[in-house]
């Protein structure tokens, strides 16, 4: 930073501290949560502090019973006609965007790590390893300035060659495409998950020189685009993780939205149908369905997405996903009713942060 008597720059931790410092303080008050912590903590550790005190396991309370006119919808009959005792009909649009945050290496521990530049083990397991050879499973001491025992120096050294590498082809792809600067946005790019089964499990891990890193953050949102709920899955975004957070987010049925839209909606279907236990919970109360850009990619081949899960279908086999509207020629014409794109934008910006809390 360079400064006059009148002026300073403003870089990049600066920024990434105030939104972290105002974040947390517009969901405290919101909460009506008094927030404290320690001075001078790292903001990793700040963030982790306000998460345990107002993070609610990633349901945003202050979104709770959120309701307006893009994101409830008067109830329709087959035929067009308003049913005006029924209850309004309701979306949450879920995706996920692959960002890469760490933690513990250790198995079976998703703790943060104590050091994020360059550790890879949270405080506890830290302390359990101490200076013992990162290899798993042996118990030699490490040699001076590296993780490995003179034993396996060979495997600490390709490591360290490998990571090398790595950064040179980043650093090589920056300066042939032109650098690009934290806060600028790169092309907007849909991303198609596969739409397949389950993930398959990471491989046994042979060493510990690096964290494991989570899949991915798994967001809902309305289809105004209000935040509702996270997560974040560790392996995969399956279908059977996704079933299982949307109940912990709505344990009750009667809470349960009308529609549920994500990019694979025809596949966590197959996977409710295949358990009949989780069918019967939510066949009754929810229909999941395709976002509009990736049904394009998916109803030629998928007979099941294009019968079931089809966002806009014309058949009137679901009233309430059609409206219709008076276009500025005066003519009628058909529309969608929700916005199955609305986390697309939360993703880009995501995207956009991380690189500030990783740089």
């Amino acid at each position: 930073m360079t400064a006059t008597s009148d002026q300073f720059k403003i870089g990049w931790k600066h920024i990434w501290q105030t939104f972290i410092q105002e974040s947390i303080w517009v969901i405290a008050q919101s909460a009506s949560i008094e927030f404290e912590s320690d001075l001078n903590l790292p903001i990793d550790d700040v963030v982790g502090e306000a998460f345990e005190a107002l993070g609610e396991k990633g349901v945003i309370l202050s979104a709770y019973g959120h309701v307006c006119s893009d994101c409830s919808k008067p109830y329709k009959r087959a035929d067009g006609q308003i049913v005006s005792k029924a209850a309004p009909v309701k979306m949450v649009v879920l995706d996920g965007i692959v960002m890469g945050p760490t933690y513990c290496a250790y198995p079976k521990c998703q703790q943060g790590l104590l050091n994020a530049q360059g550790g890879s083990f949270c405080a506890v397991h830290e302390i359990e390893y101490g200076d013992k050879c990162r290899i798993v499973g042996c118990t030699r001491m490490q040699e001076p300035d590296t993780q490995a025992c003179s034993t396996h120096a060979a495997q600490w050294k390709k490591n360290v060659n490998q990571k090398s590498k790595s950064t040179l082809t980043g650093l090589q792809r920056i300066i042939r495409t032109g650098a690009q600067e934290p806060w600028q946005r790169g092309p907007n790019n849909h991303s198609t998950q596969p739409h397949d089964a389950d993930h398959p499990e990471e491989q046994e891990r042979k060493n510990y020189f690096s964290p494991n890193r989570w899949y991915c953050v798994e967001t809902m949102c309305a289809p105004c685009g209000v935040v509702l709920a996270w997560t974040k899955f560790a392996k995969s975004e399956s279908p059977t993780n996704i079933l299982g957070w949307l109940k912990e987010v709505y344990p009750l049925q009667e809470d349960r939205p009308a529609y549920v839209c994500i990019d694979k909606a025809c596949v966590v279907m197959k996977t409710a149908i295949i358990d009949r236990k989780i069918w019967n919970e939510w066949k009754s109360s929810t229909r999941f369905i395709v976002d509009s850009y990736h049904y394009t990619n998916y109803r030629a081949t998928d007979e099941i997405c294009h019968t079931w899960c089809n966002p806009a279908p014309q058949d009137r086999s679901a009233p309430n996903l059609v409206g219709e509207r008076i276009d500025k020629n005066g003519n009628t014409v058909k529309v969608r009713e929700f916005n199955t794109e609305a986390c697309e934008q939360l993703n880009v910006w995501l995207g956009d942060m991380s690189q500030f809390s990783n740089a």
